[in-house]
């Protein structure tokens, strides 16, 4: 990937999110990951877009998915049912 110096600001929950893809990472020694807010530039609409057309192809040949959910009341409903 190349580097295009991304600066976010993480709450406790994306660095709890990162811990966890580290150790998915390492428990299947999975080299390479598709990390969207890292490797799609959130702020060029234009980069964005053609990346989100294309996404497919990123999931279809996927080892595995991981997706950070959030916080909606309707989400918290529906684990308790």
């Amino acid at each position: 990937m190349e580097d295009k110096n991304y600066y976010f600001t993480k709450t406790a929950k994306q660095v709890k999110f990162d811990g966890i893809i580290q150790q998915i990472c390492q428990q299947f020694n999975i080299k390479y990951i598709w990390y969207d807010q890292l490797c799609i530039n959130q702020n060029n609409k234009e980069e964005k877009h053609h990346e989100i057309r294309n996404m497919h192809h990123i999931y279809e040949n996927a080892y595995c998915t991981v997706a950070l959910v959030p916080e909606y009341q309707y989400f918290k409903r529906l684990w308790t049912l």
